[in-house]
């Protein structure tokens, strides 16, 4: 698996690298904005660490441009402000995980093993849902909204796809950390409610399918 960490800081980089590369991960690192494009460019990544101030630009800018060429491309940030208010932006922009510094190391590898399982972990081929709106090629782990491909992160793909397979359940958001997120997002239901309104969002006017259950959770409705 190959993995690219983006941050200013050299100190950083070199421990990230060191805890990743203990663990069998090719690493390559980059200082800035700039630099994460062009090595992006030139090799096919798995997932990238991304912090949030870098030199020429920032992560929240960053996003939209790792994403561009692989729209499903984890991206975890890892930054020294823990704001509240960074991390939805962050989740909202797009990013799968988010750690503050100082970090543990051991937990890094964790988050970064969790994200990588997920991408790799194909659904079984005999997904079926029956959706006039909606395609799922679970083979391809592609939606399409009447004929086109929706860009889905992994994370949003899968959320979807569990949405699908279970019209009008109410799903609480603790079981939608424990079904998507696995247990390395510690409890934070705020990332369930940033991820459906993005979901909402990148279906038009199906997303008003996805309904709230106020004191609950959510649900899928049938067209």
């Amino acid at each position: 698996m190959n993995i690219l960490v983006i941050d200013d800081e050299e100190s950083i980089r070199n421990l990230v690298r060191l805890q990743l590369e203990i663990e069998h991960y090719t690493v390559k690192t980059a200082q800035d904005g700039k630099e994460a494009l062009r090595l992006q460019a030139e090799h096919p990544f798995d997932l990238v660490i991304l912090d949030l101030m870098l030199p020429d630009t920032t992560g929240f800018d960053l996003i939209p441009q790792l994403r561009t060429a692989h729209p499903e491309l984890p991206i975890l940030m890892l930054t020294a402000r823990d704001q509240m208010n960074d991390k939805i932006i962050g989740l909202q922009l797009g990013a799968d995980d988010y750690m503050t510094k100082p970090f543990n190391g051991t937990e890094l590898v964790l988050r970064v093993k969790n994200l990588l399982k997920r991408v790799v972990q194909s659904r079984p081929v005999t997904v079926h849902v029956e959706d006039p709106f909606l395609t799922i090629d679970a083979n391809a782990r592609t939606i399409s909204l009447e004929g086109i491909p929706l860009p889905l992160t992994h994370r949003e793909y899968a959320l979807l796809v569990l949405f699908l397979e279970h019209p009008n359940r109410v799903f609480e958001r603790e079981e939608l950390l424990e079904q998507v997120w696995g247990f390395d997002f510690s409890g934070q239901t705020r990332a369930v409610d940033i991820m459906v309104q993005r979901l909402r969002k990148k279906l038009g006017r199906q997303g008003d399918r996805l309904k709230t259950v106020y004191g609950a959770g959510y649900k899928w409705i049938d067209a």
